[in-house]
Formats: structure tokens, C-alpha cells, sequence
């Protein structure tokens, strides 16, 4: 089983960074990021992170899975990119602030663009799916596999989708904050598209965070 164990790392200080990280940011950008660091469990996932390894992170917003790893000392490189341009603007700021520009980059990309090239040590989806119609999640999860070098790790988490009030939580705070309404997809379907591209599951888990239900899982591409 893959360890998740990272247990000198707590909310309170997922938060700390966080508000360093965006402590130039526009009032607005750093009280999103604070409340973020507070309901999802980047404690936890931190700890599946291979140490000096590559990571590519799939709807990486403003950046923070990425600008959190790297001050944690957690990372030989990494590659976020998101399909809003205003987010990936400020995600290379506080990177440009925090970070070695050669280690992290981030990238503005459409969705119908091509991925970035290459293989990574850990491909993460985190929060994304939920934002993408029905039709078209199996394939951005196909894509995210596709990027997982041998041996490598894809890090899949999302909004559970039980309970049912939990899952509402959720439904309104993304019909607030985003203007969305999202499309959630249990994670025993993710793995059993990750499974049909090679990956096996290591791992999986769930936790409650204020009223949200988070579920996870780790796949591995096995080295042949």
C-alpha cells in the first residue's frame, strides 16, 4: 500500500503556508485559498507524494496543491495548468515569489488543447472531475493516465457522493462559487477507468471535512 503517512503536517499548517504563499495576492484570491486549505484534506494527500519526484497537476486553479508541495520540499518538478487564464496568472506569481522557476511552471491551456508533454512521478486530479460534463470525464481521466510514467502514481480526489446532504454542501457551494452545477462520479468508476488504462489501485480513503465528504484513490502504473 502506498504511505500516506505525513503525520507532522496539519491543517493549521496547510493554512500557515497557504497564507504565505498568497500573502501578495489580492484579498479576494488569499481568502479563497485560506478557506480551501481548511476543507480539503491536503494533509493527507501530501503524504502520497513521492519525495523529489515530478508532478503534473490536472485544473490546477491558483496553484496551490503544486506551491504546497514545493514548500514542503516534496518535489524534483512540476507542471500545473487550468483552462482560466485570471487563475494560472496568479499561480505564477506567488510561484515566481516562492518557488525556483525551473522546478514549477505553470500553464493556461483550452480544454481542447493538448496536455503537456511528458511523463510524471505523480499525475493529480483533484477536485477537477466534478467540473467536467458526463460524456467527457472518462477521457480526461484516460489523458491523466496516459501521463503516469512507470511506477508512477495517479492521485484521483473528489467530493463523495454520500451523503446525500454532504453532496448538496457541496452542490451549493460550487453553484456559489463557481456558478456550476456539478456532475460527480464515484470514485469505484474512476478506478475501474484506471484500471482499463493499466493502473492498479494502491490505496483509497475518505474523510470529513467541515459538511464535505472527500474520497480518494492512488493508482499505479506497474514498471513492466
Amino acid at each position: 500500500m502506498t504511505n500516506a503517512s505525513n503525520a507532522n503536517l496539519s491543517v493549521a499548517d496547510v493554512v500557515a503556508i497557504t497564507r504565505r504563499i498568497y500573502s501578495q495576492a489580492k484579498g479576494i484570491v488569499r481568502a479563497k485559498q485560506a478557506i480551501r486549505a481548511r476543507i480539503c484534506p491536503f494533509h493527507i494527500l501530501a503524504g502520497y507524494v513521492p519525495t523529489g519526484g515530478t508532478v503534473l497537476d490536472v485544473g490546477c486553479g491558483n496553484g496551490l496543491w503544486i506551491l504546497l508541495l514545493a514548500q514542503l520540499g516534496r518535489l524534483r518538478g512540476a507542471v500545473g495548468f487550468d483552462t482560466n487564464a485570471k487563475t494560472i496568472a496568479v499561480a505564477q506569481q506567488a510561484a515566481n515569489q516562492f518557488t525556483n522557476s525551473n522546478i514549477v511552471r505553470f500553464e493556461y491551456r483550452d480544454a481542447n488543447d493538448e496536455w503537456p508533454s511528458g511523463q510524471f512521478d505523480m499525475v493529480s486530479l483533484i477536485d477537477v472531475l466534478h467540473h467536467v460534463p458526463p460524456q467527457h470525464q472518462i477521457n480526461v481521466l484516460k489523458a491523466a493516465s496516459e501521463c503516469v510514467a512507470e511506477g508512477g502514481l495517479l492521485l484521483f480526489k473528489d467530493i463523495g457522493t454520500r451523503p446525500l446532504w454532504r453532496a448538496w454542501a457541496n452542490r451549493m457551494h460550487d453553484l456559489l462559487f463557481a456558478g456550476e452545477w456539478v456532475n460527480y462520479r464515484d470514485v469505484d468508476d474512476v478506478i475501474l477507468w484506471a484500471e482499463d488504462e493499466g493502473l492498479h489501485v494502491e490505496d483509497r480513503g475518505a474523510v470529513d471535512m467541515y459538511w464535505y465528504r472527500h474520497e480518494w484513490c492512488i493508482l499505479r502504473r506497474l514498471k513492466r
